[in-house]
């Protein structure tokens, strides 16, 4: 997909310990065929001071995920927690109306979320977006 400038997108990093995370950024400028320089909307530079700015490769880009409103998850879904600044993969654990308990796979930590932090996760691949649940 050719993401254009200022385009809303998530970034999932390859790297150890990124796995199953998306951070929100904006779409700054192409750095060559397949890198984009990106700042991030929720990560912050060394010293805090602003926001982070990066070049990413675009394996590791997305676009914002589009989300219906009012969606009502079950135990076992799989889902996306805003937690820690970040969207972050799991699996639904239990429901305490109208909130969540989602288990992470980065971590495998249980975090409780209120309903307007959590949304379905959904895989982009080959420029379509996919629930992975039905593929």
């Amino acid at each position: 997909m050719a993401f254009k400038l200022n385009d809303l997108v998530e970034i999932c990093k390859k790297e150890e310990g990124f796995s199953a995370v998306y951070y929100t950024a904006i779409l700054l400028a192409a750095v060559g065929r397949k890198r984009y320089l990106v700042r991030y909307e929720n990560r912050f530079n060394e010293d805090g001071s602003r926001f982070l700015t990066e070049a990413v490769d675009s394996d590791e880009i997305r676009p914002s995920p589009p989300q219906p409103s009012g969606y009502n998850f079950a135990v076992a879904e799989r889902v996306e927690a805003f937690v820690d600044f970040a969207w972050r993969v799991g699996t639904v654990i239990r429901k305490v109306d109208p909130n969540y308990y989602v288990k992470l796979d980065c971590n495998d930590k249980e975090h409780h979320c209120p309903f307007f932090k959590v949304r379905r996760h959904l895989e982009w691949q080959n420029g379509t977006w996919l629930s992975p649940a039905t593929g």
